[in-house]
């Protein structure tokens, strides 16, 4: 595990200049057919016909119980759709959208061992998409350019407006036979404009400063989007959607009863996934991701907490296997 130091370090350079990273596998389900945007708009969170060649956005695949069986990053090309997300998720999403289509025109492919993902972070972050693939990259979040756009060629080099750690970037998502090629072009571009390659340690501490929750981690298949900061992925105004009448009735009545908030603890210990959150003695919730961050020079946690215990500044305690830590709830992201 990096140091604090290290850590530090690469935190301040790519809020100065920027930091690059070489992912794991992403997972990448291919949606092609006459009906590809009647089925997923009928069956996802979000507004997928609202979708052009060229644009993305952020959505849901549910249970009927509008319980989360995929978050996922929707991309529309000319053609087809891409439904990028964590590679562990690919086969169960393949696995429930085929099990939905019944008489539509609709082809699935997975295109998940095909491709490779880097990603650039932070003020020159454009920069070098421009010095490596001449070209801009696109202005809104999940929006997208083909940097070869014939036809013809099934496997573009695609760049991606993305945000995973709260500073301006762009994910390149290309195939996995160049990567030699485009990774050196890559590190010889960040490194012409005094940007760090960022360590997994580094991006995970980045990333819970920004209060972006991640799969696994901070929610999985017993949570619904309301509860985990994922509101953006729906459209309450599309029409249905499998859970759309939960999602409509919680938006509308009561909410959630829990929701997922930042906390600030005292001292420098961050707390394990799962230790339990107190007041006055009871349990109120639990955390799900927690680090101190050398930047802000706290410890910071994402974690569940019922309804009534989630104003910004409100008091409570944390139990971690040392003892009881004093926290307070924080707004999010951390560090604006």
């Amino acid at each position: 595990m990096d140091s604090l130091e290290l850590i530090h370090q690469q935190y301040q350079t790519a809020q100065k200049s920027g930091g690059w990273f070489d992912h794991p596998n992403r997972g990448i389900i291919e949606v092609s057919g006459t009906d590809r945007v009647r089925f997923l708009h009928n069956i996802l969170t979000n507004d997928i016909k609202s979708l052009t060649p060229g644009s993305g956005l952020q959505a849901c695949l549910l249970t009927a119980q509008a319980k989360i069986i995929a978050v996922m990053n929707v991309l529309c090309f000319e053609n087809h759709f891409w439904l990028a997300l964590d590679y562990g998720l690919k086969d169960k999403l393949r696995e429930a959208l085929e099990k939905l289509i019944i008489m539509e025109q609709v082809e699935l492919k997975d295109r998940s061992d095909e491709l490779k993902l880097l990603s650039v972070h932070g003020p020159n972050a454009k920069d070098v998409i421009a010095s490596v693939f001449k070209t801009q990259p696109p202005k809104d979040p999940l929006n997208h350019i083909r940097i070869r756009p014939k036809p013809d060629e099934l496997m573009p080099i695609v760049i991606i407006r993305i945000n995973l750690i709260g500073l301006e970037g762009c994910g390149i998502l290309f195939p996995k036979k160049e990567i030699e090629k485009l990774l050196k072009m890559v590190k010889e571009g960040a490194a012409s404009l005094q940007m760090v390659e960022l360590s997994g340690t580094a991006m995970e501490n980045m990333r819970i400063a920004a209060g972006i929750p991640k799969y696994g981690i901070d929610y999985d298949e017993s949570n619904i989007p309301l509860e985990c900061l994922l509101d953006h992925t729906i459209s309450f105004t599309k029409g249905c959607f499998p859970g759309q009448e939960i999602i409509a009735r919680l938006d509308s009545r009561s909410g959630v009863n829990k929701k997922l908030c930042g906390l600030v603890l005292k001292g420098e210990i961050p707390p394990k996934k799962n230790d339990r959150v107190l007041e006055s003695e009871k349990e109120i919730g639990h955390i799900t991701s927690a680090t101190f961050s050398p930047i802000l020079k706290k410890t910071i946690a994402l974690g569940y907490l019922q309804k009534g215990s989630w104003n910004v500044g409100h008091p409570v305690v944390v139990e971690i296997e040392a003892g009881k830590i004093p926290a307070r709830v924080e707004e999010l992201p951390f560090y604006f």
